[in-house]
């Protein structure tokens, strides 16, 4: 394993290490490897700039009743809405 030294660490981000360290009971070492693995690690997650996480978590029940409502609400004419509007276009004829 390699050992680094880290100079110049902003006040800042030393006391937000030192608050964590003390949270989590581990040493200021462990909580600067944790972190830097948490975010240069091989199992780190990269961001997703998309809707994947959810896609699927839908049951095929609560995909009918979705779809359903919004056929409802999409499909049907609200005749006091569109009335007129019907005859004012009428009227200009």
């Amino acid at each position: 394993m390699k050992t680094m030294t880290i100079r110049n660490i902003p006040d800042d981000v030393a006391a937000s290490l030192a608050a964590r360290a003390s949270e989590t009971g581990r040493s200021m070492n462990a909580t600067v490897v944790a972190a830097l693995t948490d975010v240069f690690g091989p199992k780190r997650q990269k961001p997703k700039n998309d809707f994947s996480e959810f896609v699927g978590t839908m049951s095929d029940e609560e995909y009918e009743r979705v779809t359903k409502e919004i056929e409802e609400v999409f499909e049907k004419v609200d005749e006091d809405e569109y009335k007129p509007w019907l005859h004012d276009s009428e009227a200009k004829k």
